[in-house]
């Protein structure tokens, strides 16, 4: 029967230190390898540049200088909305083409350009000072950058949050009203005018007035166009007479006294002696004598002539009839238009006070914004101006490039599990007995004895001793 001696060896420390030792030459080339490659690659990145300025913001927001009080927001809402503000397209607006002015003006690089990613904002504590930094590989260009960025900023924030200026507001609203009432004052006096408007009872009294004139003139008229209307029909009926009729009736006519003109006077005189000179021609004569022929000619002419004066005097009166009753009509005309006028006084009395009340309403307006921009002078000059302040212009730029120990640490670190890694699997594939555990394990038996290593090393090691 043969004995077996089974024994069982487990992995210790001083195995796991063995092979580490073996196999040392590997893991120390790949830390070296790995923290040179780490090491090259953070020296070769780019130097970056940053300048940075301070400013100082006063809290608190004032709607008007005749409010003194202020709006404020908590410090972490108003913090973050000035950073926000800070990082806002109008401020980078702004500092773009201040940016590009400078460029410009200085004759700098054209490849210069404003880029709003390389702008930073943050808070000192919590203080209400702030910092705008502006970062890039060109040194030079930091400061710039930063500059206009805190320039672009500050005016921005004075032009949204500083109470409106208060002269020009004054100075404006003051001239529109003053426009205004000198243009409704202008309106009261054409009012007046065209309207003879001054006042409820004065406009009263005044149409009242001219209505009791305007009467008695038109029954005067009416009484004259009566007369020459009478006139006028006993001249019609004379106009359609002739010859002795004619001269009969102007003997008794009522209208007699219109026909004394003198040539008239004269025909019916000459009349008078004609017919006398007929009568005493008829008991010497005939008819057909030559001198009572001729006296009948004489007496039919005269006739024809009174015929014609008569038919003069018609017409004329006939047109001076037609005359008064047209005045008679415009003084009619005018009463109707008194009586619409004194009916329309309580309309136009509504429409002054309207006017007047708008004048009132300006001139209490402009009284108001005098007391107004003297309360606000004073306001002005007792109220400190909250602005914005800057504590320090872009500083001189600095280098940002620092070293990255957290990769410096880690690469090291890893390539010592990588190295180590390799290492036991380059143990793993070298099948050749190492350890006393080994051969005990692989022969089945227990091993007595074990000689040292003889290998060049310690032989020279032995004769050097020896």
């Amino acid at each position: 029967m043969e004995n077996r001696i089974d024994t069982r060896q487990e992995t210790s420390l001083r195995d796991f230190l063995d092979v580490v030792f073996r196999r040392k030459w590997v893991i120390i080339a790949i830390v070296l390898a790995t923290t040179l490659l780490v090491v090259a690659i953070d020296t070769r990145q780019p130097d970056s540049w940053e300048s940075t300025s301070r400013v100082l913001l006063r809290r608190g927001e004032q709607g008007s200088l005749l409010a003194p009080q202020l709006r404020t927001l908590s410090w972490a809402e108003e913090v973050a909305s000035v950073i926000q503000v800070i990082l806002s397209d109008d401020v980078f607006s702004r500092a773009r083409a201040e940016f590009a002015d400078s460029v410009r003006i200085n004759h700098l690089p054209a490849d210069w350009v404003f880029n709003a990613g390389s702008v930073r904002a943050a808070v000192i504590g919590e203080s209400n000072v702030f910092t705008i930094s502006y970062s890039d590989t060109r040194k030079d260009m930091c400061q710039l950058g930063c500059n206009t960025v805190t320039d672009a900023f500050c005016e921005f924030y004075r032009e949204h949050t500083a109470p409106p200026e208060m002269g020009d507001f004054f100075v404006n609203e003051l001239t529109d009203t003053r426009s205004s009432l000198e243009e409704w004052r202008q309106k009261r006096n054409e009012f007046m005018n065209h309207y003879k408007f001054f006042g409820t009872d004065a406009t009263s009294r005044f149409y009242l007035s001219k209505i009791s004139v305007l009467e008695q003139k038109v029954s005067e008229l009416n009484g004259d166009v009566s007369g020459q209307e009478l006139r006028v029909s006993n001249l019609e009926g004379l106009s359609k007479k002739s010859g002795v009729e004619l001269e009969s009736e102007l003997a008794f006519s009522v209208s007699q006294h219109v026909l004394q003109s003198g040539i008239v006077q004269n025909i019916k005189f000459a009349l008078q002696q004609l017919n006398m000179r007929k009568e005493e021609l008829a008991q010497k004569y005939t008819d057909k004598h030559p001198d009572v022929i001729s006296v009948n000619a004489q007496i039919a002419e005269l006739h024809s002539d009174l015929k014609l004066q008569v038919e003069n005097a018609y017409h004329v009166e006939k047109v001076s009839l037609e005359q008064m009753e047209a005045r008679r009509a415009g003084l009619l005309g005018e009463l109707a238009a008194a009586h619409t006028e004194l009916e329309t006084v309580p309309d136009r009395e509504r429409q002054f006070e309207e006017i007047d009340a708008t004048i009132g309403r300006l001139e209490d307006k402009e009284k108001l914004l005098l007391g107004r921009q003297s309360e606000a002078e004073i306001a002005a000059a007792g109220t400190p101006e909250r602005d914005i302040s800057v504590l320090a212009r872009a500083g001189s730029p600095y280098s940002k490039k620092t070293r990255d120990y957290v990769r410096l640490a880690l690469g090291p670190l890893l390539s010592i599990i990588v190295g180590l890694g390799i290492a036991f699997f380059l143990e793993s594939m070298d099948h050749s007995v190492k350890s006393r555990g080994e051969a005990e394990e692989y022969l089945n038996v227990s091993v007595l004895a074990t000689i040292s290593d003889t290998g060049p090393s310690r032989a020279r090691k032995a004769v050097g001793g020896g």
